[in-house]
């Protein structure tokens, strides 16, 4: 019955996902991406904010994002999931980007031979990054690896060595994200870097793992910053339990027109990512 479940997924998400992509009237330069994660890919929308990152650099391909989503969740349990599942076997999507919960990867680093029952998560968290790796490229994806943040200096160290070790084994570009993002903070103290909470990403984190994201489809581009503007309405929540989030349902809600980040901010991010590492 799962497997008669799945195959029927595949079909129906398959129909809706070419059925959309051929309304879009976008032509053969239009990329599908699905962003795979949790509460730091959804908040201030990281698909959105992908789009309008690469709106304003070369502008083709274009890319139209779609997020499949949980707050709280891990990939190997997102990775579990029929719908999921089902999205990777379409094949409609040219990339895929793969987030893990924040210092989740920390384990490769922590967990200690005599500790078994958390090597043993940490084994099984392993295995789904590399399941899932291989599940989007077997059926045509490019996959990425978007890494998380750790405010501490040696955790962040840590942890950015842990997500470039599971990025080579799943064969995927692991972005960097902690200790940039650390280093900035100190440089501009002002940039929104965090949510109202003092936790998720706030827009300027949310740039910055856009940016990073288009430098690694275009790595011989130079980034070129912009003022980050929209209406529309940066998804949090308001779709309430739904995990699947397509491209017209980001952006379904929107009003006037107002700048997140200056020509400035979003440069001085660039120049960190254009910076290269000690």
């Amino acid at each position: 019955m799962r497997t008669l479940w799945r195959n029927a997924c595949v079909a129906l998400l398959t129909l809706l996902l070419t059925s959309t992509s051929m309304a879009s009237a976008r032509g053969d330069t239009e990329q599908r991406v699905l962003f795979v994660g949790n509460s730091l890919t959804y908040v201030n929308s990281l698909p959105v904010i992908f789009e309008l990152t690469a709106q304003a650099q070369s502008g083709s391909p274009r890319y139209r994002a779609d997020m499949y989503v949980r707050g709280g969740a891990r990939l190997s349990e997102l990775a579990q999931e029929p719908k999921l599942n089902a999205l990777l076997d379409s094949g409609v999507y040219q990339i895929v980007v793969l987030q893990e919960r924040g210092g989740d990867v920390l384990c490769l680093r922590e967990a200690s031979g005599t500790e078994e029952d958390a090597r043993e998560r940490c084994n099984h968290m392993t295995a789904a990054h590399l399941t899932l790796a291989r599940q989007a490229r077997e059926h045509g994806a490019r996959v990425l690896y978007m890494g998380t943040y750790q405010s501490v200096s040696r955790f962040s160290q840590m942890l950015v060595s842990a997500e470039a070790e599971l990025g080579h084994k799943m064969g995927a570009p692991a972005l960097e994200i902690s200790e940039t993002l650390r280093s900035l903070q100190q440089q501009h103290a002002d940039f929104p870097w965090l949510y109202v909470d003092n936790s998720h990403p706030g827009i300027a984190t949310t740039a910055l793992m856009a940016l990073r994201a288009y430098q690694a489809l275009h790595p011989d581009e130079p980034l070129k910053p912009y003022a980050l503007c929209t209406g529309i309405e940066l998804y949090t929540n308001h779709l309430g339990d739904r995990t699947f989030v397509t491209h017209d349902d980001l952006k379904a809600k929107a009003g006037p027109r107002r700048c997140l980040l200056s020509e400035a901010q979003t440069g001085a991010i660039i120049d960190a990512l254009s910076t290269p590492a000690d």
